[in-house]
């Protein structure tokens, strides 16, 4: 098991390499980290949210309070982007997760602001 998840952590590693520096890592798995886990949790009512938020588009509800109610969590995401769906672009990834973390909830994205979030891109 130790060496399963040393291996896994050296591939990411790898990945990370290109545009991060070593000292660099630990400052974007964990934004990651947490990326994912809010996506474990949207996942489920995804579709839903999607469908919901085009319905309400031309309307006056705020989708804030409607979606949050709604769907009894304190956050969602509009983006059409999951992180499984992410990878499946290659070449558009930078700027489709650009797209997904701006299509949070305000709450999240105020979050996903601050100067310890990386850019998509490395560079701070």
């Amino acid at each position: 098991m130790a060496q399963t998840n040393a291996n896994l952590i050296w591939k990411i590693a790898e990945l990370l390499r290109g545009p991060y520096q070593p000292n660099q890592y630990g400052d974007v798995i964990l934004p990651f980290t947490i990326l994912r886990r809010l996506d474990c949790i949207l996942e489920p009512t995804k579709d839903q949210v999607l469908a919901e938020h085009k319905k309400i588009a031309s309307t006056k509800v705020d989708p804030d309070v409607l979606l949050k109610a709604k769907f009894k969590l304190p956050f969602y995401n509009t983006s059409r982007w999951t992180f499984a769906s992410l990878i499946g672009d290659p070449e558009g990834v930078a700027d489709n997760l650009v797209d997904y973390i701006e299509h949070f909830s305000p709450n999240v994205r105020r979050s996903t602001r601050s100067p310890t979030w990386p850019s998509p891109t490395g560079c701070t």
